[in-house]
């Protein structure tokens, strides 16, 4: 019978808090410039077309290019660089349905953060109806915010310094020297 990957790593084989903030500062360095680009050009499109639905394409093309990255190389592009990998018990890289338990807070966050959007004068004419959400999208996402700020306390905390989406995902962040190395 296969070992599961918590028996087969060191603790110190684990990915901790620091490491984690370093990645994501490497993510938005790599990432501001097109994401930037891309919330132009669909913001551009949604006054354009006066509808919300660029603004969702954006939302769909963000989460999907980081859950891609998770399921087919481990990780964002600050992972990667910084030689860390996200894995299942199994030691392989997640499915598709961990990597979308594994960003749902991130996921919820953006879809509200986009209806928060259409509340902004820029975006007024777009849709009055999704713009009549606004109030409690905000609230919401202040609220899930703090979720991800109590989600990231828990790398600190807890064994194999896993945060909550992790333990919801059934996944692990690795060093990818670590991985080299099992058996």
């Amino acid at each position: 019978m296969e070992q599961r990957i918590e028996e087969q790593l060191d603790w110190s084989d684990y990915v901790g808090f620091w490491k984690r903030v370093l990645i994501h500062f490497v993510d938005f360095l790599i990432l501001a410039l097109p994401t930037y680009l891309l919330n132009r050009i669909c913001v551009s499109a949604a006054e354009s077309a006066e509808s919300a639905f660029p603004l969702f394409i954006q939302f769909v093309l963000l989460m999907g290019f980081n859950v891609f990255m998770v399921v087919k190389y481990g990780g964002t592009p600050g992972r990667l660089i910084l030689g860390a990998r996200i894995i299942n018990g199994d030691g392989r890289y997640p499915a598709l349905k961990q990597a979308l338990i594994r960003d749902c807070f991130l996921i919820i966050n953006g879809f509200l953060a986009v209806i928060v959007s259409l509340n902004t004068e820029e975006l007024s004419a777009v849709s009055s109806s999704l713009a009549n959400w606004s109030p409690l999208a905000t609230n919401l996402n202040v609220f899930f915010g703090w979720v991800v700020v109590a989600d990231c306390l828990f790398v600190v905390f807890t064994q194999r310094n896993r945060a909550l989406h992790d333990m919801m995902a059934g996944t692990y962040v690795v060093k990818k020297i670590a991985l080299d190395h099992l058996v």
